[in-house]
């Protein structure tokens, strides 16, 4: 059975194969048997036997060599069939191999339907599940699952995509066969591969990303299938394959890789629609599949590729905690590496495309690495699992900067140091939040801040301070490594850096020790300290971080309550003045750091008394030294008060404080008291006051270190307790040179400390009477003093009392009281040194001052007795003078002299008599009229020492010692205290201003120092009336002394006084207690002037002025409600009352009359500031409820404001705009309603107003009305507030009053309402845009500055182009544009209905070039957003544009061509008419101009409408064709663009030839001659298109050949012009390549006569550029017409005139031709640049020589060569001779150049082809061969063989060439006689001349060399 089948399987195969064989040479017949066998044939390869299947393998071989007709069609469709459903291997085989056979000779309709079917199922061959290689479900083998997807690539190209988005494109993966998500994959994942596949010399192996199974799918396994024209072509495919990667037959998961490949493809049309595609692609970069294949592509591909792939990796959260991150940055920065790694698996080498091909792109790899590792840092932390990755990736950057060279980097580059520099910005990124312990954190903190100091690289400082930046965060404070991150930043703070140091790196260490140390680390605040003054010249940052260090207040207000602790002020003094600070050296720390060695220890031994010797100081600046003491000091005070609140400010709030608040003195005193009670404490005090009488006494410092060193001494020593001085008083001595100085500050504080040291209660009477002794001498000298003596005088005259006054305050002993009559001698008295400078004055002014305060009586001259007048005399009056002045010195001293009158001089008063205490308190009385305010408080102090002597607080603040006794105190006289209040309170009611003034500050200042006395505390409410009434003065210092007054008072009282006080204030304010009480007439004063202005440049001020305002009204009942507001008016007109105790609450509350609150409102905004204070005060004060009172008014409030806002006072308008828009700001829309369109109205007239202010306000409230109007729009556009407010504002709007107003102000405001309406109306908007946009559209012109059309009129024409491109570019940009735009948003059908008449006029009116353009643009909007609607209307609108886009103005017609380009898309079939109208405007265009325009629309269309141009490129492809050619270089550049974009190149020529022809008749019959020329140039390249053999072929040939024939021949006959020689190119080959034309030409003797004469005639034309082609036309014709009896002899008469060089001695200038040309000829090197004529003379040698007939050569050669001779040279072959009078015409001297750029070769070719006829030539007689001899020896003597040198090497090697083939021709003949002996000039053969040429010393060519030596061989022959 078995048996049988096999041989009937057989039997059938046989059958078919006769049948095959039967029919093989007829195409017909086999045609339709394959169709029907060929499948079921191939079928029974699958057969089970053997024999069956190597017969059907043999039929295929054979039937291979059958089908190579190309009219063999194979059933593709049936064999992709079969392949599908057979299982069969060699079925599927020989299937594809036929499916490729006839693929490409399918047509588009066929092979489109056949995608499907390959796409079906084509994942199913790649399953490893498959049975035998063979899907069962689709039966895809896996063996030609590569040739089958090869199929579909070569398929894809006739694929149709479908729009994106459109309803097509979201069925087109069902359509397309790749419904299964498994194909889709296996498709998308293998069009990636092939978008990474390349070609080049690489081995293909290696390629990049492939592995050498990918290779194998897309090559086949030969490079022949990438090879065109039988393989694919690879950047066409790539392209192809992009576009349907990004179509709907994919989804964004499945195109995402492709998409990444394609968009870092090299090849732009690739890249740009892949990085689009990628754009699109929605895909989740938080998937773990999907990025670990981001990072195997990574791994394996090119830099450009992972460029791309960083980016997206900064996308991905995930990413940051996979391990492959380190890969990445060892692959992007280690190029040095051999194999790429992934996740621990190893790929093959990389490839040298792995790595960048230029710095460039190492670049662009290095920051999108350094990107992504930020990335890492930042986000990285916050993932699961990143812990371990942040700590490696901090070493492999620190690994990469020191392979770079650390600290200094190694030969960088800029690319280097700029990569080192984002190297160490990401290190710190990355190390901020990695797991590092703290050693490594400290390590790296060590080597930011070694590269920091030493790096030259300035780029590099950037990225160290953002590293350290970013590490800052992680040594906050209570980290644990305070010590060894101390120690670090010590060591770099003083440069112990071994090594040149670049840079300080102060600033850094500054900032880390203030962020990352707490306050209470001393060797941070010495950091500061150091960058404070530790070097001079330092930079401004550095000492401004040091000085925030320092600063407590930085760490209350940004740290913890620990972090803020203050630093133990001892261990600071033992620290920084103690013993040295063990250096630290940076690189010694980081070694014990890394060798966990101990560091150096810091800790402060409290128990060890350090010398000091200051050794810490010695490096460092001298300022250095008094900054520490100073900061130790403040801290120390800061230690003693603990309440003290830290604030911005706080340092001179406790310098004030310790040195004018008693309770703080006393608490610094009894905190350093307390330090007696540990000796150590103790001992730190006494050292540091040691070390600022150091700081004092040292000569290295300088007068200001001195100076501040001092002041911290008199600090700290006027606190301490006498016996931390127990040992300094016996130095007082060395302080006297600070007393001489010659600063004056310097010698104040200097007397100071001398004082408290020289008074000290350890120094006896002869202590005190040596140092006496010492000032009186320098004092004895004061008269004959100058200059520094004087200033030494002057401070001795303050050292002195002083150290008397301090010893009075600081001796113990009763008994002992030193005498000072004898010095009473020394002082003068004050009237002597009137005429003395005023520093001495001041010195003695201070002296007397101490003395008298310490109650020692110095009055020289009171031995004789101190009389009233004498005192008057010699010290008050002086002082009195002085005091008027301003000067405070004097008046502080007149209140201490009373202190030191003895009783009998200060008397109470009540006892009568002038006592000289009444004196003085009178002089201070009459101090009143001092304009400084300053001077006034230092005279309240006055008044206060001088009554209440040491009871008053500023007395006791003198003390500045331990007081050892109180026998100095004088107790206060309390007569006087009680006068002294009493006259402050009387003078606080006078009306005199300054007085006034003067008694307010002086009764605070009273208060403030004598509040404690009894008589002050019982007279503390009269205070507070004088106070009340203080308030209501005018000048603002008066008012806040009164405030502050008051709050004093209550401060000072006990709680039943307070009790009282307040319900005191509380009665004056309302009125109803005694003590406020004014008599008020017609002319008291109630209001400021201008507080409440009438509106006639007056104001309400008086009562009388209240009453006339009541009259006006009508209401006399006003006059009761204004009083009822205040019973006192100057009280709450006054701000400062209304402001700080809110007198509006407790004002009585009183019935207003409705008719006050429209004025009162009003009032409100006027433009005068105060009134706006006062009348907002009062409106406060009686309007409790606001907003039910504006709600109950709104009406009255409203009419009254628009009345006034048209009023005549600009006040009065300027308020009532800004009242109304706070009246209706925030109310809903139909409170106003009813007013709106008033609102506008008058708020668009007074926006032109006369007053800039006026119109101000006027704008504000347009401003208010608009964005009222749009923020209700954006809230919601439907509803019905909105519709109403459109309803009331845009007719408005619109109108004359408003967008055609006159006004520019108004028309430029109402425009930009309407814009913003036009962005927020939307659907409310609709009936308004019919009128909105022409209006719109217009006043796009009418905006426009009138400076461009001035400027535009006055430039020449080139500028305006450019003009016109701002112009064009500021429409739209234009708000008026994007209105516009926004309103077009919302057209529907409707509007479009209402819109389009009213547009078309407005296109058609149009007149300003913005409008036109603007026009062009809603057009545009139109077409494009609303195509259906605006369908019906856009065939009037195409008609229109026709027209306009002819504007003058380019820009103008260009924006026409592109509207019109989109409303074609629009126009309904019918109603195209655009091809035929825009070829009758190009041909019946008057100019150039026009023709321009034309090509614009033509090119837009092209562009913007592709789609619809290939609809009609019937008719405008012709056009293109023949416009391309245009004599205007635009118009050609134009189409040219057109015709590139959309033709096919010359199939298109051949498939548009009638149309073609058509158009270019019309163009040479045109009238214009631009239009003639432009039909001749492009029938010459029609022609050219038509011969160059591509589309002509057969039948189809003659047709096309006859079509353009006569066509041509109009062209031809033109006369000359530019570049006619372009026609005559093609002319020979025209015919040439037409066979079958040609053969009926030939039988045509007539049109044969024809051709010729046509050449001739060219020939003959006069015009001498034309000329030289014409004649090279003659040759090239005659050689390719040889059937034509076109001999020499019709050549040689036209040309010979020609040849001649020589110039004409006749002729004149204008006939000698000048133009330069390039001469054509032979070879690439024979051109060479020479005049016409020498062009014009070659052409007609080259066409008598070349112009032989072809067919005579082939028969003939020597009767050719003869002619040829007897063309050029003018001789018949006897004539020929090699004599002088012989010699050849070319050969002269005349024609030197020509011949080696052009004879040579051409001589070549001539031999050359009259050796392919050499076998016909027939022997010849004796005579015969000479005459062939002679014609050889012609042509050697025309080749220069004599001259050894004749011009370039490629011309020697045309000459060599020449001659080999002269010799050859005679060889090859017989031509006997030896041609090496024909003589070529007078002695020499040319067996002579060859052989010298040959010579290498002559010749260094060797390929010359090699011709010549083939030449000598066959002369020797």
């Amino acid at each position: 059975m078995a048996a049988s089948t096999e041989s009937r399987e057989l039997e059938l195969v046989e059958k078919v194969d006769f049948r095959i064989l039967a029919v093989a040479n007829n195409v017909v017949k086999l045609q339709p048997l394959l169709n029907t066998y060929l499948p079921p044939l191939l079928l029974k390869a699958g057969s089970e036997h053997a024999s069956v299947r190597d017969k059907v393998t043999q039929i295929c071989q054979r039937l291979k060599t059958f089908i190579q007709a190309p009219g063999i069609v194979l059933p593709v469709a049936a064999l992709l069939a079969q392949y599908k459903t057979s299982h069969a291997a060699l079925v599927k085989y020989f299937d594809l191999v036929f499916v490729l056979h006839s693929l490409a000779r399918l047509g588009v309709e066929d092979r489109r339907p056949l995608i499907p079917v390959v796409l079906r199922g084509i994942s199913a061959g790649s399953d490893p599940s498959a049975v035998s290689g063979t899907s069962a479900v689709s039966g895809t083998s896996a063996a030609t699952l590569p040739t089958l997807f090869n199929v579909f690539l070569r398929l894809l190209p006739d694929l149709k995509l479908p729009s994106r988005g459109s309803q097509e494109d979201a069925t087109f993966r069902k359509d397309i066969g790749l419904e299964d998500p498994k194909d889709a994959e296996f498709v998308a994942e293998h069009l990636g591969k092939l978008l990474l596949f390349r070609l080049n010399k690489t081995p293909l192996a290696e390629l990049p990303g492939l592995t050498e199974d990918d290779i194998h799918f897309l090559t086949l396994g030969k490079l022949e299938t990438w090879n065109p024209p039988g393989g694919l072509s690879l950047p066409l495919t790539r392209i192809k394959v992009t576009g349907f990667l990004a179509s709907g037959a994919f989804t964004d998961e499945e195109r995402f890789m492709p998409a990444v490949y394609a968009a870092a493809a090299p090849d732009s049309r690739v890249s740009g629609p892949g990085d689009d595609m990628l754009k699109r692609c929605v895909v989740s970069l938080e998937n773990v599949d999907l990025v670990n294949k981001l990072f195997r592509a990574h791994s394996e591909l090119p830099p450009p590729y992972r460029i791309r792939i960083l980016a997206l990796l900064t996308k991905s959260q995930v990413s940051t905690t996979l391990p492959q991150v380190l890969d990445v940055f060892e692959d992007d920065v280690n190029k040095q590496r051999a194999t790429p790694t992934w996740h621990g698996e190893q790929h093959a080498p990389v490839a040298q495309a792995l790595k960048a091909t230029s710095g460039l792109e190492l670049t662009k790899l290095h920051g999108a690495l350094f990107e992504y590792i930020n990335w890492v840092g930042r986000i990285g932390p916050s993932q699961p699992g990143y812990g371990p990755i942040g700590a490696q990736l901090v070493y492999k950057l620190q690994e990469f900067i020191n392979n770079q060279g650390f600290p200094v980097g190694e030969g960088l580059s800029r690319d280097d140091i700029s990569l080192r520099e984002r190297a160490y910005e990401t290190m710190g990124v990355v190390g901020r939040r990695s797991e590092l312990k703290p050693s490594e954190f400290l390590a790296i903190i060590w080597f930011f801040l070694m590269g920091l100091s030493k790096d030259p690289a300035p780029e590099v400082v950037v990225g160290i301070d953002s590293a350290l930046s970013s590490l800052v965060s992680v040594f906050k404070p209570g980290h644990g490594l305070d010590h060894l991150l101390g120690s670090l930043l010590e060591g770099f703070m003083l440069q112990q850096i071994s090594g040149p140091v670049v840079r300080s790196a102060r600033h850094a260490v500054t900032k880390y020790a203030n962020e990352c140390l707490p306050l209470s680390d001393i060797t941070a605040r010495w950091i500061d300290i150091v960058a404070i003054a530790g070097y001079e010249g330092e930079r401004s940052d550095v000492v401004e971080e040091g000085q925030r260090g320092l600063d407590p207040w930085t760490y209350h207000a940004h740290t913890d309550a620990s972090s803020a602790a203050l630093p133990d002020w001892r261990a600071m003094t033992h620290a920084y003045f103690g013993d040295l600070r063990p250096p630290i050296q940076p690189e010694t720390w980081i070694g014990n750091l890394v060798n966990e060695v101990p560091q150096p220890t810091r800790d402060v031994d409290m128990d060890a008394r350090s010398l000091p010797q200051f050794p810490n100081f010695a490096p460092l600046s001298p300022r250095a030294f008094p900054i520490a003491i100073d900061y130790v000091k403040r801290i120390m005070f800061l230690t003693a008060l603990k309440d003290f609140k830290l604030e911005t400010g706080w340092e001179r709030r406790l310098e004030t404080l310790a040195q004018s608040d008693l309770a703080t003195r006393h608490a610094i005193r009894g905190y350093l008291g307390s330090t007696t009670e540990s000796a150590n404490d103790s001992q730190r005090l006494t050292d540091l006051i040691d070390i600022a009488f150091q700081g004092m006494v040292k000569e290295r410092n300088t007068d200001a270190a001195r100076q501040q060193c001092a002041h911290s001494f008199v600090d700290i020593a006027s606190f301490s307790p006498w016996l931390n001085l127990k040992w300094h008083w016996l130095r007082a001595g060395e302080l006297l040179f600070l007393v001489k100085s010659n600063k004056k500050e310097v010698r104040v504080v200097g007397a100071k400390a001398f004082g408290i040291l020289a008074g000290h209660r350890r120094n006896d009477a002869a202590s005190v009477a040596r140092y006496t002794s010492t000032l009186v001498q320098i004092i004895d000298t004061r008269e004959t003093a100058v200059g520094s003596e004087l200033n030494a005088v002057e401070g001795a005259f303050l050292a002195l009392a002083h150290m008397l006054s301090r010893h009075v305050y600081a001796r113990t002993d009763d008994s002992y009281v030193y005498d000072t009559t004898d010095l009473s001698r020394k002082f003068p008295t004050l009237d002597k040194v009137s005429s003395s400078p005023l520093s001495t004055q001041e010195a003695l002014f201070d002296a007397y001052s101490q003395l008298w305060t310490a109650g020692i009586g110095l009055v020289p001259g009171a031995d004789q007795g101190a009389t009233a007048e004498y005192m008057s005399k010699s010290f008050i009056d002086p002082l009195f003078v002085q005091a008027q002045k301003g000067n405070e010195k004097a008046t502080h001293a007149l209140g201490r002299l009373a202190i030191s009158l003895p009783p009998a001089a200060a008397t109470e008063p009540d006892a009568g008599g002038n006592s000289i205490l009444q004196v003085i308190l009178d002089k201070l009385y009459s101090l009143y009229e001092i304009k400084q305010a300053d001077s006034h408080f230092t005279v309240g102090e006055a008044l206060a020492a001088a009554v209440a002597c040491w009871d008053a607080e500023v007395v006791q603040l003198a003390v500045d010692v331990e007081s050892g006794n109180d026998s100095y105190l004088t107790p206060k006289r309390s007569g006087h205290v009680t006068a002294v209040l009493e006259k402050l309170l009387t003078d606080c009611k006078s009306a005199r201003p300054s007085l006034l003034k003067a008694s307010g500050i002086w009764l605070f200042c009273f208060i403030q120092h004598c509040s404690h006395l009894p008589e002050v505390q019982a007279r503390l409410r009269e205070c507070q009336v004088a106070f009340v009434r203080l308030l209501s003065a005018r000048d603002e210092l008066v008012q806040e002394t009164a405030s502050r007054g008051l709050a004093l008072v209550y401060e000072k009282g006990d709680e039943r006084l307070k009790g009282e006080l307040v319900r005191d204030l509380v009665s004056a304010f309302t009125g109803s207690g005694p003590q406020l009480k004014v008599k008020v007439d017609q002319d008291t004063e109630l209001f400021e002037a201008g507080a409440l202005p009438t509106g006639e440049g007056k104001s309400v001020m008086s009562y009388k002025d209240i009453m006339s305002l009541a009259n006006e009204v009508g209401d006399q009942s006003l006059v009761y409600k204004f009083m009822s507001l205040a019973t006192n008016a100057a009280t709450w007109s006054t701000r400062s009352a209304f402001g700080r105790f809110g007198l509006s609450s407790i004002l009585s509350e009183s019935e207003v009359d409705p008719k006050l609150y429209p004025k009162l409102y009003r009032y409100r905004f006027d433009p005068n500031q105060n009134v706006q204070k006062s009348m907002n005060d009062i409106w406060k004060a009686l309007v409790k409820n606001s907003g039910a009172v504006l709600e109950e008014h709104f009406d009255a409030i409203m009419d009254d404001l628009l009345k006034s806002i048209l009023g005549k006072e600009w006040r009065v308008r300027e308020a009532s705009c800004a009242a109304v828009a706070d009246l209706i700001s925030g109310r809903p829309f139909g409170k106003y309603e009813a007013y709106y369109a008033r609102i506008w109205a008058a708020a668009l007239k007074v926006l032109d107003d006369v007053k800039t202010t006026v119109r101000n306000a006027a704008l504000n409230l347009c401003i208010s009305l608009s964005t009222t109007l749009v923020r209700q729009l954006e809230e919601s556009s439907t509803t019905a507030s909105a519709k109403a407010m459109m309803d009331e504002a845009l007719p408005f709007l619109l109108s004359d009053k408003g967008i055609e107003s006159s006004v520019e102000d108004v028309k430029l405001f109402s425009t930009m309402t309407i814009t913003k309406i036009a962005k927020s109306g939307g659907k409310s908007l609709r009936p308004y845009i019919p009128v909105m946009v022409p209006h719109l559209l217009g006043l796009l012109s009418t905006i426009e500055p009138e400076g461009i059309n001035y400027y535009y009129q006055r430039v020449a024409e080139d500028k305006r182009d450019q003009i016109d491109k701002l112009r064009s570019a500021m429409v739209s940009q234009s708000p008026i544009a994007e209105a516009i735009e926004d309103c077009l948003r919302s057209v529907d059908a409707d509007v479009m209905a209402k819109l389009c008449p009213g547009l078309e006029e407005t296109v058609k009116t149009a007149i300003g070039m913005p409008s036109k353009i603007g026009c062009s643009r809603v057009l545009t909007t139109l077409a494009i957003r609303h195509g259906a609607d605006f369908a019906p209307y856009s065939s009037r609108f195409l008609q229109q544009m026709l027209k306009h886009m002819l504007d003058k103005n380019d820009e103008v017609s260009k924006a026409y061509a592109r509207a019109t380009a989109y409303i074609i898309r629009v126009v309904p079939p019918e109603g195209t008419r655009f091809p035929p109208q825009i070829i009758k405007l190009y041909f019946g265009a008057e100019g150039e101009a026009q023709r321009q325009k034309v090509a614009d629309a033509v090119l837009a269309l092209s562009k913007i409408s592709p789609d619809h141009f290939s609809a009609l490129e019937n008719e405008l492809l012709p056009l293109a064709y023949v416009a391309k050619h245009d004599t205007d270089g635009y118009v050609q550049k134009e189409f040219e663009e057109v015709w590139n974009k959309h033709a096919g190149g010359v199939f298109t020529v051949h498939r548009y030839t009638a149309e073609i022809v058509e158009l270019l008749l019309e163009a040479l019959g045109s009238p214009q001659w631009a239009l003639k020329h432009a039909g001749a140039l492009a029938t010459g390249s029609f022609a050219a298109a038509v011969s160059s053999g591509k589309t002509v072929s057969g039948a189809s040939a003659v047709a096309v050949l006859e079509t353009i024939w006569p066509v041509y021949d109009r062209a031809l006959a033109l006369k000359t012009f530019p570049d006619k020689e372009k026609l005559l190119e093609p002319f020979p080959d025209f015919l040439k390549k037409g066979a079958a034309l040609g053969d009926q030409l030939k039988k045509g003797a007539a049109l044969g006569d024809q051709l010729k004469k046509v050449a001739l005639r060219e020939a003959k034309r006069n015009n001498d550029e034309y000329r030289p082609h014409a004649f090279r036309c003659l040759w090239k014709f005659a050689a390719a017409r040889d059937d034509l009896d076109m001999l020499l002899s019709d050549i040689a008469p036209l040309v010979r005139p020609y040849m001649d060089v020589s110039e004409d001695p006749d002729a004149m200038d204008v006939d000698r031709p000048t133009k330069k040309t390039k001469l054509s000829g032979g070879g690439g090197g024979g051109s060479s640049s020479s005049n016409l004529k020498t062009e014009t003379a070659w052409a007609a040698i080259e066409a008598a020589a070349r112009g032989y007939n072809r067919a005579k050569m082939a028969a003939d050669p020597f009767a050719a060569l003869a002619d040829v001779v007897a063309a050029v040279d003018g001789k018949k072959p006897g004539e020929i001779g090699a004599g002088a009078a012989g010699a050849p015409f070319i050969a002269g001297p005349e024609l030197d150049a020509i011949r080696p750029a052009f004879w040579y070769e051409c001589a070549a070719e001539i031999f050359d082809d009259a050796a392919k006829g050499a076998a016909a030539a027939v022997a010849v007689a004796a005579e015969g061969q000479q005459q062939r001899r002679e014609i050889l020896a012609w042509f050697f003597a025309t080749l220069d063989l004599p001259r050894a040198d004749t011009g370039t090497e490629h011309q020697r090697l045309a000459r060599a060439k020449a001659v080999l083939a002269v010799a050859g021709l005679g060889l090859g003949l017989g031509v006997s006689g030896g041609l090496g002996q024909v003589r070529v000039g007078e002695q020499e053969t040319v067996a002579d001349c060859v052989a010298r040429v040959s010579d290498p010393s002559v010749e260094r060519s060797a390929d010359v060399l090699r011709v010549w030596k083939d030449c000598a061989a066959k002369l020797l022959l």
